[in-house]
């Protein structure tokens, strides 16, 4: 018996870490169905993620969102890339926790900013760079550090390391568990 028998797989962690690549590359190592909630979201708005932050603000999206994880959270078996806001409310962690097994993705600040300063596609830390990108990158992280320490487990996302590797890497860390 593995530990995601059963179960869904929730990818999360910070923006950048990697979680759709790598939640990706897991599903298909198991052989099970994926989404990525900023993905439902989007076919959801009919917008993407920035348009809807600046048309509608975050508050918006996060009600979306949160009606995204609590239809996700009753699938069963399934892979899933949750946004990086996404575990902040408790009752979307509630529902997370029941129906599966959370994996949270991490990285240094540095690969972060390096990652985050190649995409321009993050509302809430668009069009910042160097010190300014570190301190946002900084603020928020530490505002969800706590949440993300809640997951089941932890792994780090590296730059030498491909997602399709990472996930092997996970996969057989969890395949092997004792």
């Amino acid at each position: 018996m593995y530990p995601w028998d059963g179960k869904n797989i929730y990818f999360m962690g910070f923006m950048g870490t990697g979680k759709s690549k790598v939640g990706r590359a897991f599903a298909r190592l198991l052989g099970r169905p994926f989404a990525d909630s900023d993905d439902l979201i989007v076919a959801r708005a009919g917008l993407p993620v920035e348009q809807i932050f600046k048309q509608r603000g975050e508050e918006e999206f996060r009600v979306l969102e949160d009606e995204i994880v609590d239809e996700i959270s009753r699938r069963s078996q399934w892979v899933i890339s949750l946004g990086g806001g996404a575990v902040l409310r408790q009752a979307n962690w509630e529902k997370l926790q029941a129906s599966g097994l959370t994996i949270c993705l991490e990285a240094s600040l540095e690969v972060l900013a390096s990652r985050l300063a190649r995409k321009n596609d993050r509302p809430l830390v668009r069009g910042l760079s160097g010190e300014a990108l570190h301190n946002r990158i900084q603020e928020l992280y530490s505002a969800r550090a706590q949440v993300y320490a809640r997951a089941h487990y932890h792994f780090q996302s590296r730059e030498e390391v491909s997602a399709a590797e990472l996930a092997e890497e996970i996969f057989l860390y969890l395949r092997d568990e004792p």
